[in-house]
């Protein structure tokens, strides 16, 4: 079976719970292993704030899937990503060309996307929080006022 490599980006929404973020990939998982492929990788790249509003969003949580397919599938997968109110936004990017299955290299293209995948980040407010949370520390260890010039001439 000719098989292509494929990443597809989505943006869920923020409240969005854990339990229903792991249907979603379970539904994309059974398409896939119904059509003959293999997943590289999922991951929870984190709340990002958007570039722009989108279905009364300003933040979304931004997942990695990385897999091989047949083309066919990547309009299933589009699909279900569709028909989805917590999926905000979708895309997705074609990297190889029509290649047998047994061609491609499973494990080295796990260990090439692990290397590739950002850290998660905070959010503002994680960062807001954690910023205020390093001045009030600054401001009961700081002694500087205490300091007198040694050396008068």
């Amino acid at each position: 079976m000719l098989v292509r490599m494929y990443e597809t980006l989505f943006i869920t929404r923020v409240d969005l719970d854990a339990e229903v973020a792991e249907k979603i990939h379970q539904r994309l998982l059974k398409s896939l292993e119904t059509l003959g492929g293999v997943e590289i990788k999922l991951a929870d790249w984190g709340k990002r704030k958007l570039a722009y509003e989108i279905a009364k969003q300003k933040k979304g949580n931004y997942w990695y899937f990385g897999y091989i397919a047949d083309p066919q599938f990547v309009k299933e997968c589009e699909r279900q990503l569709r028909i989805s109110s917590d999926i905000i936004r979708y895309q997705t990017v074609c990297l190889s060309k029509l290649k047998q299955l047994t061609d491609f290299d499973v494990e080295a293209e796990r260990k090439r996307v692990e290397g590739l995948t950002p850290e998660r980040e905070e959010d503002e407010e994680e960062q807001y929080l954690r910023r205020s949370d390093e001045r009030r520390g600054r401001r009961g260890d700081d002694d500087d006022d205490d300091i007198v010039d040694e050396e008068v001439v």
